[in-house]
């Protein structure tokens, strides 16, 4: 599933509790970076009758953005690892639960692949970025958008959030989870020989009760118990960060998110 955070995965509250938060904040992150990447893949030339796979979709809103791109005649293969928050697609677009590390993928079908802040949770994303190229037909793209969290938790803030900050920006129970795969997937890219190589960065402002941060600060309302159970904060000082980072003109750095395109050699 995409979901650029780098917050512990923790739930607490009823499952439905957790289920509507993480719709919202995947709704919020599609919101503050859907625009990026249709730019991108307007970029790299998606057109009518052209054959797209998303990888990791989420709720599903670039594949419906994708489908109209390729209109009728195209097809969208729109999968992800669980398809519980993946909305109703258009009659083009084929949903499938998948999993990129295991699961095949026909060779040398698609026109476009694009994934967002899905390899870097792929322990054996390497060999996985030589099975989407084989996955592309001669002179498609494959779009990667990764990231890195490296200064991220090193940014200016002020107490006590920075201190939890840190330990959000440090911390993840994924032990295969390589936050930083953006800095790497350009060389990746190249080892297994695309050619036309490009990389867009960007690094914008978070703000609270909008989309470009409530990603981030409603996965820090998720993991803070947590962090208060563990005794890794107290509660008084979790209480006043979250009144921190909505307080109205609140603003931070977010992580800095790396686009890489490469294309299959005719």
């Amino acid at each position: 599933m995409t979901d650029e955070d780098h917050a512990p995965q923790q739930s607490y509250g009823t499952r439905d509790d957790q289920v509507d938060i993480e719709r919202v904040r995947l709704s919020m992150l599609a919101e503050a970076r859907d625009p990026k990447t249709c730019a991108l893949l307007t970029q790299v030339g998606i057109a009518q009758g052209m054959h797209c796979l998303e990888v990791g979709a989420g709720a599903g809103t670039v594949s419906a953005w994708m489908a109209a791109q390729v209109g009728e005649r195209g097809r969208v293969m729109s999968t992800d690892i669980d398809l519980q928050f993946h909305d109703e697609m258009p009659s083009n677009v084929i949903v499938r639960q998948h999993d990129v590390a295991t699961d095949p993928l026909p060779q040398e079908h698609f026109d476009i692949i694009h994934a967002r802040a899905v390899l870097q949770h792929v322990p054996t994303r390497d060999e996985v970025v030589g099975k989407l190229v084989d996955a592309l037909k001669p002179g498609g793209w494959l779009v990667v958008e990764d990231g890195t969290f490296l200064g991220f938790g090193q940014q200016g803030l002020g107490e006590p959030y920075k201190t939890i900050h840190q330990i959000m920006a440090a911390g993840s129970l994924d032990e295969w989870r390589d936050p930083d795969f953006g800095l790497q997937v350009l060389d990746r890219m190249r080892s297994v020989g695309l050619v036309e190589l490009d990389v867009v960065g960007d690094i914008w402002a978070m703000r609270p009760h909008e989309p470009s941060g409530e990603w981030w600060f409603l996965a820090l309302e998720r993991a803070i118990p947590y962090m208060v159970a563990a005794g890794v904060v107290d509660e008084s000082d979790s209480r006043a960060a979250l009144e921190q980072v909505r307080a109205e003109g609140f603003v931070m750095m977010s992580p800095a998110s790396i686009a890489t395109l490469g294309r299959k050699p005719a």
